[in-house]
């Protein structure tokens, strides 16, 4: 994805991240993304990290730094990286899904249902 200046380059994010979203099987609701300097963007996950009890586990990207898997922050803590891919910054929608999917189902992370209980475990 090439990010463009101005109203142009916030859409090719938006629709960019919601590619992303999509094939994790994410609304487009639980996403945002803002193109500013770096350009950020966020993906609210429905998984949590046994290794970390009760954490909801996000997806962020920056122009900067590539996309992650991360500990949902609780107040003014930092997110806590899981996974890094740095590389390529912005690689095809169905590459960073595959990531995702792949690091959610090799580690020791389980779902979350929609009642708020955990379902049974991934990996």
């Amino acid at each position: 994805m090439k990010l463009e200046p101005g109203h142009k380059g916030t859409v090719a994010l938006r629709e960019y991240v919601q590619a992303v979203a999509g094939l994790l099987g994410v609304e487009a609701t639980a996403c945002w993304s803002e193109q500013a300097h770096p350009a950020t963007a966020y993906i609210a996950l429905a998984e949590t990290s046994r290794e970390h009890p009760g954490r909801l586990l996000m997806a962020q990207w920056t122009s900067d730094t590539g996309w992650c898997l991360a500990l949902e922050p609780d107040a003014v803590e930092a997110p806590v990286v899981i996974a890094q891919w740095p590389r390529p910054r912005s690689p095809k929608p169905a590459v960073v899904a595959r990531r995702i999917r792949l690091r959610l189902n090799a580690g020791a992370l389980s779902a979350v249902d929609g009642r708020g209980g955990r379902r049974r475990s991934r990996g």
